[in-house]
């Protein structure tokens, strides 16, 4: 170890380009693990005497274990999210928490877009009923995004890159916040035939879209879901999607996704409605937003240290 350099474990697998690993050993001294700690008990015993730590949202951070971290300086998220992360508890134990919020945003509006023609034009569906050996064209009606109107809740990086796109395409956009006052939310809801979710998982925005507001839908209007799977109660969206009471859903993400095996018996029950589409977290997967992360993260850390050094 060069203890002139700051200690920091990478505590589960992340992949990047071998040039930001290079950068990255330049800056700090590291320890990598190829395996996701499978207890609280393994993090404390990886993280004891760091200063600091890469995580994925492959691990949690919990304000117990925050608390056991008295040398822990910086929090590297490589990613958008903290909602794995007790913040408030880092923050307040003078922990910086460093994520990457602009990497992966048009790579995440465009996947959306995706999702949006894909649901809109039944693309899945069509593509299974040839699979199948149908051909039928005319049974097979979709409907065109120009025109529509689609409401964005989230006024971030994502949700702002989204809406611009949408207006390119001729779309009719109107934007909310988990902060819009309820009625006001309401209101946006029920007049959406597109509705696109791009707020962070918070105590606040936990299952935002509900039963109540899904009833609030129109029959022919989508959901789309790229935020996080805690925004929507799957539970009621399956029964929404069931009964017809929604045109359909398009999902990247969902409640309780499985990091290996199979998914839980709802998210393949959702797999399993024509309506619906589901993909496995992947809107933030392309080769030039990876390139991005790393160098976000470098940029970070290295804004960081400099504060530090002064």
């Amino acid at each position: 170890m060069n203890r002139n350099l700051m200690q920091l474990v990478v505590l589960d697998y992340l992949e990047l380009p071998d040039t930001d690993w290079q950068r990255l050993h330049e800056l700090v001294d590291i320890v990598s693990y190829g395996r996701t700690p499978q207890s609280e008990a393994e993090i404390l015993t990886r993280l004891e005497g760091f200063e600091g730590v890469l995580i994925t949202t492959a691990t949690a951070l919990s304000t117990e274990v925050i608390s056991q971290l008295p040398q822990l300086r910086c929090i590297l998220v490589p990613g958008v999210g903290t909602d794995h992360i007790a913040v408030k508890a880092a923050q307040a134990q003078g922990i910086e928490v460093l994520n990457c919020p602009t990497y992966s945003a048009n790579a995440v509006a465009e996947f959306t877009l995706g999702l949006m023609f894909a649901i809109a034009r039944r693309l899945v569906f069509a593509h299974h009923t040839v699979q199948t050996g149908q051909w039928d064209p005319q049974n097979l009606p979709g409907t065109e995004l120009s025109g529509q109107h689609l409401v964005v809740i989230g006024a971030g990086t994502i949700g702002q890159t989204v809406a611009q796109k949408a207006v390119a395409l001729g779309m009719r956009v109107s934007t909310a916040t988990s902060h819009t006052a309820p009625g006001e939310l309401d209101g946006l809801i029920a007049a959406a035939d597109f509705l696109s979710l791009h707020v962070p998982l918070t105590s606040a925005t936990y299952h935002l879209i509900d039963a109540r507001r899904l009833a609030l839908m129109k029959p022919t209007a989508y959901l789309i879901n790229t935020a996080r799977g805690g925004v929507v109660d799957n539970t009621a969206l399956l029964a929404a999607l069931q009964g017809k009471h929604i045109a359909g859903a398009a999902l990247d993400v969902l409640e309780n996704e499985p990091t290996t095996g199979q998914p839980n018996d709802t998210i393949l029950a959702l797999t399993q409605q024509k309506n619906a589409i589901v993909t496995p977290h992947m809107a933030y997967n392309t080769d030039t937003a990876i390139r991005r992360l790393g160098q976000e993260l470098i940029e970070n850390l290295e804004k960081w240290l400099r504060q530090c050094s002064k």
